[in-house]
């Protein structure tokens, strides 16, 4: 008992200099966006292992003084148990810049409190070793393009040393891009697989090797049908999205002619020539990934691709920190991705410099993959509209595959309303219809004078998560509270949130 009291004292004393160092920075405001980034962070450690301890809850409490509940943290470690984007950059540590000291301290401490929260149940795996170092790899990935030089973010890679030394057999060749979890599907109760052990004798990349063949075998038994009741239903999920209309009958017309082509090829008609890569443009929060998801599924469901997975990267995991790593690192991405959609936000990132050879090895190794993988591997690239004319004119083999676009438009005022709405309805809120006609007003002002850095439904998720935080504020002073207005989110409430925007 001794040991776990003194597991979560430590905890709390290596987080409360980090808090410190955050707080020198940026006041309170960072201190706080820490300790929500560091809950974040270990949730996405912990999914990688997929089972769930009371050491969990305890430490998230612990950093963040919240209590968590067991239902609350399963079902946070299961939405981001398979994601390979983000987190994003937190403001404190932007604002790091020209604190060469600090950005030093912070990097090996936050790694160092990673590996904590990783071993924190007695039981630091495989997965969650790679989880920790792909969260570093975000960090070195965001510093060098927030400023910070060189020599300072190197410290990124002896902090990455020192963690894979508690993992037997571990190189850091093994943990250049992250690993899927492991499957709990195994029977016997010594079995690796259901005690996330690694087996006696195996090296962090035979022990790979086994997750990801017995990934591949739990993903054949779950199969989903191919029928038309399934693909009638990704249809219906698409057309109850918010707004998108062009978006969703290009997808129709894409699936259509997917179709007769089919049935031509059947008919001995002659089979045509298309390439299923797409592009997709516009600005952040209109839906890209959403739409991503759903071309996987529907691709799956129509027979062009064989299992129909998705896998989200951007240029931190494509693109290592050493000459030689980056094809092998891209490669280890596009195997995880086969059978499904790699899909590659902000691919423009990939080709913004003419001497960056680290981008132009990713890019060729993607392009070869998918001339090897035709029938195996579809790709998707999506970022702002104009960078992504000029990704795909960048490179002749770039141009030659991608020649379908889909243009994201931004949502107008009325659509980022019925987003609102929709938060509200899923999370167990609701506005008046006074409250309402304000954020209808808001919305439109803020449609009518947006810019570059409009963000649309992200805008609205932000507008929605901060109007909850005051509503909870406001409740907790209040002795005893009605279900009723455990529901209501206020005029009052919104008027603090939309006056940041």
């Amino acid at each position: 008992m001794t040991r776990q009291v003194d597991k979560f004292e430590q905890l709390k004393k290596d987080f409360s200099g980090l808090e410190q160092l955050a707080a020198g920075i940026g006041g309170e405001a960072a201190a706080a966006e820490l300790r929500q980034f560091t809950a974040e962070c270990a949730i996405r450690v912990w999914s990688k292992d997929t089972k769930y301890s009371q050491d969990y809850s305890k430490a998230l409490e612990t950093i963040t003084g919240k209590p968590y509940s067991e239902q609350e943290l399963r079902n946070e470690m299961e939405a981001v148990r398979y994601s390979l984007s983000g987190p994003d950059t937190p403001k404190f540590y932007i604002d790091m810049a020209g604190h060469d000291s600090a950005i030093s301290e912070f990097i090996t401490g936050f790694n160092s409190l990673l590996v904590s929260l990783a071993d924190i149940n007695g039981d630091f795996t495989v997965g969650e070793s790679n989880e920790v170092q792909r969260l570093m790899y975000i960090f070195y990935s965001h510093g060098r393009a927030n400023g910070y030089g060189g020599g300072i973010m190197s410290t990124v890679f002896g902090a990455i040393d020192e963690l894979l030394g508690t993992v037997p057999g571990m190189t850091i060749s093994d943990v250049t891009a992250p690993l899927s979890p492991k499957p709990h599907k195994a029977e016997g109760p010594d079995d690796p697989a259901k005690t996330g052990e690694t087996p006696a004798g195996a090296t962090g990349t035979e022990a790979a090797q086994t997750e990801k063949e017995d990934i591949k075998a739990e993903a054949k038994e779950q199969e989903v049908p191919r029928t038309k009741e399934e693909l009638d239903k990704l249809l219906e999920e698409m057309d109850s999205l918010i707004g998108m209309q062009n978006i969703k009958n290009d997808v129709r017309s894409l699936m259509n002619f997917i179709k007769v082509a089919k049935m031509r090829e059947e008919r001995g008609l002659g089979k045509a020539k298309m390439s299923y890569h797409l592009v997709f443009t516009g600005n952040p929060g209109t839906g890209k990934t959403t739409i991503a998801r759903l071309i996987a599924s529907l691709y799956y469901q129509i027979g062009v691709l064989p299992k129909g997975q998705m896998v989200e990267v951007d240029r931190s995991l494509l693109v290592a920190g050493y000459v030689g790593q980056t094809a092998i690192k891209t490669a280890k991405v596009i195997e995880e991705a086969m059978g499904g959609v790699l899909f590659i936000d902000e691919a423009y990132s990939l080709a913004n410099d003419e001497k960056d050879s680290y981008g132009a090895e990713a890019i060729e190794t993607i392009l070869k993959a998918m001339e090897d993988h035709r029938d195996e591997l579809v790709v998707i690239v999506a970022g702002y509209t104009e960078l992504m004319h000029k990704f795909i004119e960048s490179n002749p083999g770039l141009s030659s595959r991608f020649n379908k676009y889909f243009e994201f438009q931004d949502y107008n005022g009325e659509e980022m309303l019925g987003i609102f709405n929709r938060f509200c309805k899923q999370n167990g809120y609701k506005i008046d219809q006074e409250t309402e006609g304000m954020l209808k007003t808001k919305f439109d002002d803020m449609y009518e004078h947006r810019d570059e850095n409009f963000g649309n439904a992200r805008t609205v998720r932000n507008i929605f998560e901060k109007a909850i935080g005051v509503q909870a504020d406001r409740l907790a002073g209040i002795s005893e509270v009605t279900d009723e207005q455990l529901q209501i989110i206020t005029g009052d409430d919104l008027e603090s949130v939309l006056s940041q925007y």
